[in-house]
C-alpha cells in the first residue's frame, strides 16, 4: 500500500521557510483594484527567471520572454484570447487561398513607430524573414512552415505554406510575431537594444535579473491599453526570497505555485487569483531506448502514477492530467481521463506481460530543480510500488531539458506546456529539444489533417482528438497535473483577470490592461 506519509512530508518540504499566512483568501476570477487607476503608477512584478537577451527572434524560451516584459514594448502580429481560439493583433483580418498554401494577412492601418515610420508590409517582411532565417534556439524551428513571404499590398502580406496549416497564426502569436523596427535589425543590436511599435521602452535591463520598462508615448494606437507609466520585472529565483519579497510589498504581482503560496494567501493588502493553465508537469519518457521501446511498459509507468495523491499534496486546486490537451480546448476528449487509474498490479501485469517479471531499471531520470520539490520522491515510491525502479539527477531548467533532448536519459520530469494550442505546440513538444525519440509516420499524418486549413473546423477537431489519443494510447509520455497556478497582488492592481488572453493556454502574462489604483 502506497506510503502517505511521504507526500505529507513533500508537501511539508514545498513549504519549508516560507512566512505564515494570516487573515484569510480573497480569491477569485478578477482583481479590479481598490481606487481609482494611478496614470502615473509603477507595477512591479516577480518572476523565478529572468531574460538573458531582448531579442524576441533568439529567445531559448517562448513563455520566459514574453512575460518578462517584450509583449509590452513590441507589438504581435496575433494574440490567443481565453477561450484559446486566435485573434488578430496587428493583423486586422486573414484569410487562406482556396489550396490553403496562401496565407494572407491584412494589417492595421494606424500602428507606427516613435519616428513615425509606418508598420507596414514591408516591416512585417524583413521581420518574418529574419524570424524563419536567422539560426535561433526555438523560433526558425517554429516557422518552418513558412518558406516565403511577399509584399502583395501596401498593408497586405501573402505567406506561401509549406502544406495546407492553421497552425501559422498561433506561431505569429508568439515570439515569431514580434515586430521590431527595421532599423533596428538592420543597424542595431536587438539583444540589448529595443525599437518596438508598443507603448514602453526599456529603461534599464540587467540580463537574467531584472527588466524596466517606462511608457514614452501617448499616441499609442490601444487607447485601452497602457494605463501604467512603468512596469519592473524582477527575477527571483529563490522560493523563500520571491514571498517575502510579496509579503514586504517589494513586489506587487508574482505567479506561485500551489504549495507555496498558503504562506502569502490572505494577507491584508493582497488578492490571489486561481488561473487554470495550459502548463502542466509530465515525465517525458525516451522512447529510443528498452524497455521504453516497448509501449506495455510505457502504458504500465502511466497506471503507476497515484496522481490524484499527489495534486492533493503539492498541487491543491489543479486538475489531474491524463491527456495533451486540457478541458475546453480543442482535441480535449474527455473519455481519454478514464485511460490510466492508479493501479500497481495492473502496472506489473503489463511489464510481465512485456517480459519483465521482476520489473525493470529506467536508470537516470532526470528531474528539472523547478518542480515543485516533493513530487520526484513521490513519484519514486510510487514507481517502487509498481516493480518500477529509477535513478532521480536533478539539472537545472534549462539543461536537463537539453540533456534529455540529446538521448541522456531515460526519462524527464519537467514542465510540459500546451503551448498556444494543442496541435500548434505539438510541434515543440515531440520535437527533437524535447523528444529524442523523433515521431511516427501515423503521428505526422495525423497532426497534418488537425491543422489542414481546407477542412472544416469540426474536422480538424475530430483529427486533433484522434491525435490526442494516439499518444495517450501509445502512452508516449506520463502526463501528471495541468497547474492552476495562484497568481498574488496587491489590491491596487485592477483588469488582471482568468479571461486575459492566454490565460488557459501559455498564461496570463500580458500586462498591458492592468492599472494599478492612487
Amino acid at each position: 500500500m502506497f506510503r502517505r506519509h511521504t507526500l505529507r512530508a513533500a508537501a511539508a518540504i514545498a513549504a519549508v521557510g516560507l512566512l505564515a499566512a494570516c487573515g484569510t483568501s480573497d480569491s477569485g476570477s478578477t482583481a479590479s483594484g481598490s481606487g481609482a487607476p494611478d496614470v502615473e503608477g509603477t507595477l512591479s512584478t516577480g518572476w523565478t527567471t529572468g531574460i538573458t537577451s531582448l531579442d524576441p527572434h533568439m529567445a531559448t524560451s517562448e513563455i520566459a520572454s514574453f512575460r518578462f516584459g517584450l509583449n509590452e514594448i513590441y507589438d504581435r502580429l496575433f494574440t490567443v484570447k481565453a477561450d484559446g481560439t486566435v485573434d488578430g493583433m496587428l493583423v486586422q483580418d486573414y484569410s487562406y487561398s482556396p489550396d490553403g498554401l496562401g496565407l494572407i494577412l491584412n494589417l492595421r492601418e494606424d500602428v507606427t513607430f516613435r519616428d513615425g515610420t509606418p508598420l507596414d508590409a514591408e516591416v512585417v517582411k524583413v521581420n518574418l524573414d529574419r524570424a524563419r532565417t536567422v539560426d535561433s534556439p526555438s523560433v526558425k524551428s517554429r516557422m518552418a512552415p513558412v518558406v516565403d513571404v511577399a509584399v502583395t499590398g501596401p498593408y497586405q502580406v501573402t505567406l506561401t505554406l509549406a502544406e495546407p496549416t492553421v497552425v501559422v497564426p498561433y506561431v505569429l502569436a508568439e515570439m515569431a510575431g514580434f515586430v521590431m523596427h527595421p532599423d533596428l535589425i538592420a543597424n542595431g543590436n536587438p539583444a540589448t537594444e529595443t525599437n518596438g511599435s508598443g507603448a514602453y521602452s526599456v529603461e534599464s535591463f540587467a540580463p537574467g535579473e531584472e527588466l524596466t520598462i517606462v511608457r514614452d508615448r501617448s499616441d499609442y494606437w490601444d487607447a485601452d491599453a497602457a494605463k501604467l507609466a512603468k512596469i519592473e520585472y524582477k527575477a527571483i529565483s529563490d522560493t523563500q526570497a520571491f514571498t517575502n519579497a510579496m509579503a514586504a510589498g517589494q513586489i506587487e504581482l508574482g505567479q506561485f505555485l500551489p504549495g507555496t503560496v498558503n504562506a502569502v494567501e490572505g494577507r491584508k493588502g493582497l488578492t490571489t487569483v486561481d488561473v487554470p493553465t495550459g502548463t502542466g508537469v509530465e515525465l517525458f519518457l525516451n522512447r529510443n531506448i528498452a524497455p521504453l521501446d516497448d509501449v506495455k511498459v510505457r502504458q504500465a509507468i502511466n497506471y503507476a502514477y497515484n496522481r490524484d495523491e499527489i495534486i492533493e499534496a503539492l498541487y491543491l486546486g489543479s486538475e489531474v492530467r491524463h491527456q495533451y490537451s486540457r478541458p475546453g480546448l480543442p482535441g480535449y476528449d474527455a473519455e481519454l481521463d478514464e485511460t490510466y487509474t492508479y493501479d500497481p498490479a495492473k502496472a506489473k501485469q503489463l511489464l510481465a506481460e512485456a517480459g519483465h517479471p521482476n520489473g525493470i531499471d529506467l536508470g537516470e531520470v532526470i528531474i528539472t530543480n523547478v518542480i515543485t520539490p516533493g513530487v520526484g520522491d513521490a513519484m519514486q515510491e510510487q514507481f517502487a510500488q509498481a516493480g518500477i525502479k529509477i535513478t532521480p539527477i536533478v539539472k537545472d531548467g534549462l539543461e536537463g531539458p537539453t540533456s534529455f533532448g540529446r538521448g541522456e536519459a531515460s526519462a524527464l520530469l519537467h514542465y510540459s506546456p500546451l503551448g498556444t494550442s494543442f496541435t500548434s505546440g505539438s510541434s515543440y513538444r515531440w520535437g527533437p529539444r524535447l523528444n529524442p525519440a523523433g515521431v511516427t509516420p501515423e503521428y505526422t499524418q495525423m497532426l497534418a489533417a488537425a491543422n489542414d486549413s481546407r477542412r472544416s473546423e469540426g474536422e480538424r477537431e475530430a483529427s486533433a482528438a484522434e491525435l490526442n489519443r494516439y499518444l495517450v494510447e501509445q502512452a508516449w509520455g506520463a502526463p501528471l497535473v495541468w497547474i492552476t497556478y495562484p497568481w498574488v497582488m496587491s489590491d491596487k492592481v485592477g483588469n488582471f483577470s482568468t479571461d486575459m488572453d492566454y490565460s488557459t493556454t501559455l498564461g496570463p502574462f500580458d500586462f498591458r490592461y492592468l492599472t494599478v489604483s492612487e
